[in-house]
C-alpha cells in the first residue's frame, strides 16, 4: 500500500468512519421524511465513532485482512444505513455515504480487489434501490454507481502515480530511500513474529567522485543505471534493492543470515564492473530501522577504511 506508515493509513481510516459517524448524526436529526428509521441510524453513528476511535489509536502494523474486514464492514454500514431508510426516498440521498469506502479502498488497495470491490458495491447498491419500491430507483443507481465508481477510479490512478513518484528514484528506477524505510519497518515487525533472519547492507561505490570529475555527471549516471540493473540480476526476488542517494545503495535480504547476505553481495559485486565496498548487519532482538542503517553505514565506512572493495560485517543488533 505504497510508502505510507500503518499510523497514517489507520488515521485515514479514522478520518472516513468519523465522516461517516458525523453524517449520520446530523441525518438523524435534521427533517428527512416519512419511512426513515432514524434511531437505527444514531446506531450506525454510534459504532462508526466506536471504529473511528479504534482506528485512530491503533498505529501498530495489522495484517492485510484486516484492512479488508474494515472495509467490508464499511460497506455493511452504509448497507444498512440504506435499509433503515429503504422505503423512503432518502435512501437516495444515504447511497451518497458509499463514497467513504469507495475512496479508502481506491486509495490503499491494489486493483484487483479495489475492483472487485467496486461491483460488489455496485450489485449491492443495484438490490437495495430496485428493491426499494422508488420509482427513480433505476435512474438514481446509475447515477449512484457510474459517479461514485468513477470518483474512486479518479482517486486509484492518482495513487498509484503518486507512489510511483515518491517511492521511486527517477535514474535508476529503484525503491528510493522514503521507500525501503517503510519496507524496512514493515519486514523488522514481521520478523518480530516469525523470527526469520533479516540483514541489511549499506553500499558505496568505489571512487565514484572521480568519475563524475573526470568524465562528468551524465556518464556518472549512466554508470549508478547500469550497476543496479546488473545488482538486481544477482538479487533474489524478494530482496529489496535501493539508491539512498547520491552513490550509496542500500539492501535488504529478508530471511537471510548475515552469511548468505555477505556471498549475495559478492556475487552481486563480481557482476557490474564498477567495484563497491559495503557493510553489511544482521538483525536480532528488537532495533529499529535507524539504528539497523547506522550499523550497517559504520561498517561499510570500515570497509572502505580498509582500502575499499570489501564487504565489512557488522556486529549483531
Amino acid at each position: 500500500m505504497g510508502g505510507i506508515s500503518t499510523r497514517q493509513e489507520m488515521r485515514f481510516s479514522a478520518a472516513m468512519w468519523t465522516i461517516g459517524a458525523v453524517t449520520g448524526l446530523v441525518g438523524s436529526f435534521v427533517p428527512h421524511g416519512p419511512g426513515v428509521n432514524a434511531d437505527g441510524w444514531l446506531a450506525l453513528s454510534g459504532a462508526a465513532a466506536i471504529i473511528a476511535i479504534w482506528s485512530w489509536r491503533h498505529d501498530v502494523e495489522i495484517p492485510l485482512k484486516v484492512q479488508y474486514v474494515l472495509s467490508v464492514l464499511a460497506a455493511a454500514a452504509v448497507g444498512t444505513a440504506l435499509l433503515c431508510a429503504h422505503h423512503s426516498p432518502a435512501i437516495f440521498v444515504a447511497a451518497s455515504l458509499y463514497v467513504l469506502p469507495t475512496i479508502y479502498t481506491a486509495a490503499f488497495y491494489d486493483s484487483r480487489p479495489f475492483g472487485l470491490y467496486l461491483v460488489s458495491q455496485a450489485i449491492i447498491l443495484g438490490v437495495l434501490l430496485f428493491t426499494s419500491g422508488q420509482p427513480a430507483a433505476p435512474a438514481a443507481w446509475v447515477f449512484e454507481t457510474t459517479t461514485i465508481s468513477a470518483l474512486g477510479v479518479v482517486v486509484h490512478r492518482l495513487r498509484a502515480a503518486l507512489i510511483e513518484m515518491a517511492t521511486t528514484d527517477p535514474l535508476t528506477g529503484l525503491a528510493n530511500r522514503r521507500a525501503f524505510e517503510a519496507i524496512l519497518e514493515r519486514e523488522l515487525a514481521q520478523r518480530q513474529r516469525n523470527g526469520r533472519p533479516l540483514c541489511i547492507a549499506v553500499i558505496d561505490l568505489d571512487h565514484f567522485k572521480a568519475i563524475n570529475d573526470e568524465h562528468g555527471h551524465v556518464v556518472g549516471d549512466q554508470v549508478l543505471t547500469d550497476v543496479a540493473t546488473a545488482w538486481c540480476r544477482r538479487l533474489r526476488k524478494f530482496d529489496v534493492l535501493a539508491r539512498y542517494g547520491g552513490d550509496e545503495f542500500v539492501v535488504m535480504f529478508p530471511a537471510a543470515s548475515v552469511t548468505e547476505a555477505t556471498d549475495i553481495l559478492a556475487r552481486m559485486r563480481t557482476s557490474a564492473a564498477h567495484q563497491f565496498s559495503a557493510g553489511v548487519v544482521e538483525a536480532n532482538g528488537h532495533p529499529n530501522p535507524p539504528e539497523l542503517l547506522r550499523a550497517a553505514d559504520r561498517a561499510c565506512y570500515l570497509a572502505k577504511e580498509s582500502g575499499r572493495g570489501h564487504i565489512q560485517i557488522a556486529g549483531e543488533l
